[in-house]
């Protein structure tokens, strides 16, 4: 995938690659990181596009034609829905950032309502060090489609707030956390080794979410998706434009 991200990339030939049947690969590969093929593919165009827009000049026609888009119109529809910032506001505001890193604020993300109750916790093999940025936020199983305002900001405790599961059913919770000093743009745009750590876990939800889940805070692997590529960023408070 990573390799043709300009290039169609049917499930049948993404399939035959791995010498698996389509529905016995979908399975497996959704089983392993959470999502889907189409939806992984889609979150490393829009990780790839991300870093485009923010280190070179090219438009964002041309953009969307490097990670695999014919129509420009499909391409920002595409990256505003995943992303919730059109392309050319999330140039605006990436290269806003500049050397700003990691300490503890929460502007980079839209004010946000506390936990409603019920609402379950990931609970971190260990605490994030302090002075790091941490996020979390819950999808549906399958899925990378977070709504506006799922993301829930946190303090840096071992134990994160999720919001509250809208209905009955199968989700994926994924905790992201920016080191103290990072770069922001390193952790969020440029997938540098070390400036990102994340925590993925199972809900299963049917009456009532289970109060907390567990995961393991560690390193992104391969087979994770690069849930990095879907937090809306803002501008510094010092920085122009809007937020």
């Amino acid at each position: 995938m990573r390799e043709r991200l300009a290039h169609p990339q049917p499930l049948r030939t993404l399939a035959g690659a791995a010498a698996f049947s389509p529905f016995y690969f979908h399975q497996v590969f959704r089983e392993i990181t959470a999502v889907t093929p189409a939806r992984f593919l889609a979150t490393l165009r829009m990780a790839e596009a991300r870093r485009l827009l923010l280190h070179s000049n090219l438009s964002v026609r041309q953009v969307g034609a490097r990670v695999g888009y014919a129509s420009p119109g499909t391409f920002s529809a595409q990256f505003g829905q995943l992303t919730s910032t059109p392309p050319s506001r999330f140039r605006t505001r990436a290269r806003a950032l500049g050397d700003a890193r990691a300490a503890g604020a929460s502007w980079w993300s839209r004010p946000h309502r506390q936990p409603y109750g019920g609402a379950p916790a990931m609970v971190l093999t260990r605490a994030p060090e302090p002075g790091s940025l941490v996020c979390a936020c819950l999808m549906p199983a399958g899925s990378l489609r977070v709504h506006r305002g799922r993301w829930a900001p946190s303090t840096g405790l071992s134990r994160v707030s999720l919001t509250k599961p809208p209905a009955c059913g199968e989700y994926a919770a994924f905790c992201m956390v920016i080191p103290a000093g990072t770069r922001i743009v390193d952790a969020l745009v440029n997938d540098v080794p070390g400036s990102l750590h994340i925590g993925r876990a199972r809900l299963s939800v049917s009456e009532r979410p289970p109060p907390a889940v567990r995961a393991e805070l560690r390193r992104p692997a391969p087979t994770d998706p690069p849930i990095a590529a879907l937090l809306p960023l803002a501008c510094p408070p010092d920085a122009a434009g809007p937020t």
